[in-house]
């Protein structure tokens, strides 16, 4: 269990009852596997944590917002439930489950917000370029690569997290198609196909440059398929990914997600892959 949303033991709470003693640790004498009491907890009641990347603009690096985490550092990977950081990565992670998401927001300037969550691929907001005052903008949609993950941590059980990845900049689009690429690729072996949770891949945050500033991007490199002698870890994808079967993943956007930045972008971008 991750210590990070545990309550802090001190003299006058929990450790006057139990003493000094580490409740992190799952002790042996809970069964194996025993889930009673969760079976009407389903994936719709549950938003999944997001692994994030600090940006300029996000609340987890200004001090005294609500958000706020120590020691998360420009451009750190970090989880937006439990307010683990990870430096600059890698980390690794197994994928279980890929959409894409188009969201309409409500600029800024107009309150921000969400205005649409579901916006069809093939809608005119996603596909069609605007004039204006003179001026060429993108679709007023922001289009997501989004992959659900089990996240691997030594010494630890893995841990469901999504990877979002929005399409506005050249930089987050060939991330996207490098990881679907090799998704597809493993997918494309005729009888040595394997599912998209038959590999491993890596991620790590590169700071890149345009005329807008510095922010961090993603970088995933392919580690290789899930080890033979962890058949358990394949297993556990593999039931993941049927009970996410039917449902809807909800994932907290992160400040500046309803911003375009025009100058990144150019007109063929405007197709949705």
């Amino acid at each position: 269990m991750s210590d990070t949303k545990l309550a802090k033991q001190g003299t006058t709470t929990i450790a006057a009852i139990f003493g000094d003693t580490d409740l992190s640790q799952r002790p042996d004498f809970i069964p194996e596997g025993d889930k009673t009491g969760t079976e009407g907890i389903t994936s719709e009641d549950i938003r999944l944590p997001r692994l994030g990347i600090a940006q300029g603009l996000s609340p987890q690096v200004t001090p005294g917002d609500g958000a706020y985490i120590e020691d998360l550092k420009l451009f750190d990977l970090f989880n937006d439930s439990s307010n683990e950081v990870y430096g600059k990565g890698p980390i690794f992670f197994v994928p279980i489950r890929r959409e894409v998401r188009c969201i309409e927001f409500i600029p800024r300037a107009d309150g921000g917000g969400i205005r649409d969550m579901n916006v069809p691929r093939n809608d005119p907001r996603v596909t069609t370029w605007r004039e204006v005052n003179g001026k060429r903008l993108p679709p007023v949609a922001t289009v997501f690569h989004e992959f659900v993950s089990l996240l691997i941590k030594a010494g630890g059980e893995p841990e469901p997290i999504v990877i979002s990845i929005k399409q506005t900049n050249k930089f987050n689009r060939r991330a996207t198609t490098d990881l679907n690429g090799f998704i597809k690729m493993h997918a494309s072996q005729g009888a040595k196909s394997v599912p998209i949770y038959g590999v491993i891949y890596s991620v790590e945050s590169k700071p890149e440059k345009n005329d807008s500033g510095t922010f961090g991007v993603p970088v995933f490199r392919q580690v290789g398929f899930i080890p033979k002698s962890m058949p358990e870890l394949f297993q556990r994808a593999q039931e993941y990914a049927k009970s996410l079967e039917g449902k809807t993943i909800v994932v907290q956007r992160e400040a500046g997600d309803e911003d375009f930045d025009p100058s990144t972008m150019e007109a063929k971008d405007a197709e949705v892959v």
